[in-house]
């Protein structure tokens, strides 16, 4: 039941993405004009993407989790069986990659409370000496990277074993031939699992091009902390006024924030000049887009691949039980002779 939340979830935060991130009516005034990833959006620009990201991130997972932990309680009941495995070695590799699965689903939760900080300053400011860094920005960065990538990874190669220890034990899974046999509900459902799962490879990929590593090869994909003008409430925090005059002078022309008096209603005032400077404007709202469909087809496949596994080795513990007490039927009156 905790599963039907997740596509709520995204709905929730799809909004939020698709009306203020990427609307291309916004102009330099949408998310996309200073970050190239969500998370960024999250950690600088928006509480309300935060908070979406957040509950995402951490219900998503438990979800995951709940689920991971009835398919390990079931597994450990079908022991007391005889004949429930229908390979000896099963039980001991499942234990392993459930293992697995709950480290990558706990990793998770970390890029949900860990989102991502813009930098103090653009890099050609950094020989300028006035530039504070702390060992915070370095910390978030890696537990952030480390969450996701390492979920992610899990979920897609041990998730992958995982599903094919629990094929090897149904004897309508045996082979692929039969899993694309007589095409049922629970066939269906791990088609589509598996379509839904595996595209978010493409999506994650393709963000990651667009946005040159989402800014990590090209820093122009995300502004620095005193560039992130929609912030900016007032005209005179607009052109400057939030800065000291050592600072005004360092940035020079090169601070980007302007006032636009003629900004309708629901549009910031203070936007960013020259946004869209070799198409990064549409290149990161392309790439937001990727990242949330990647994001959302990952959970939605993965959620769908957990639901299958459980039901398909539920029937399958019962199926080889059966087939075991059969035979031990079988061979008792020809051993008694």
């Amino acid at each position: 039941a905790g599963m039907l939340l997740i596509p709520l979830l995204f709905i929730s935060l799809g909004i939020e993405i698709g009306g203020f991130g990427v609307d291309c009516r916004l102009g330099c005034g949408s998310y996309a004009a200073y970050g190239s990833n969500i998370s960024y959006i999250a950690g600088n620009l928006s509480t309300h993407v935060y908070v979406c990201i957040f509950i995402v991130l951490v219900i998503m997972p438990f979800s995951f989790l709940m689920q991971t932990n009835i398919i390990r309680k079931q597994r450990l009941d079908a022991v007391s069986r005889e004949g429930s495995f229908a390979d000896e070695k099963y039980f001991a590799r499942a234990k392993v990659s459930d293992a697995l699965l709950i480290l990558g689903f706990v990793t998770m939760a970390v890029t949900g409370m860990v989102p991502t900080e813009a930098l103090v300053c653009d890099p050609w400011l950094q020989p300028s000496g006035k530039c504070f860094g702390s060992g915070g920005y370095f910390a978030q960065t890696v537990m952030h990277g480390i969450g996701i990538n390492v979920g992610i990874f899990l979920f897609l190669i041990n998730g992958t074993r995982r599903l094919f220890l629990a094929m090897s034990q149904h004897p309508e899974y045996a082979t692929w031939a039969k899993a694309r046999k007589n095409i049922d509900a629970q066939k269906a459902m791990l088609w589509t699992g598996m379509a839904t799962g595996y595209s978010a490879a493409f999506h994650f990929v393709f963000w990651l091009l667009i946005t040159n590593f989402a800014g990590a090869l090209k820093v122009e994909h995300n502004m620095p902390v005193s560039q992130l003008c929609m912030l900016y409430r007032t005209r005179d925090e607009c052109v400057g006024g939030h800065l000291t005059l050592e600072q005004q002078r360092l940035l020079g022309d090169k601070y980007r924030c302007r006032w636009n008096e003629k900004a309708n209603f629901g549009i910031p005032a203070c936007i960013l000049d020259k946004c869209d400077v070799d198409g990064i404007l549409d290149k990161n709202r392309v790439g937001i887009v990727g990242e949330y469909l990647g994001f959302m087809f990952f959970s939605l496949g993965a959620g769908i691949l957990l639901i299958w596994i459980q039901q398909a080795e539920q029937e399958a513990f019962k199926i080889n039980s059966a087939w075991e007490k059969q035979k031990r039927r079988v061979s008792t009156p020809s051993s008694s002779k």
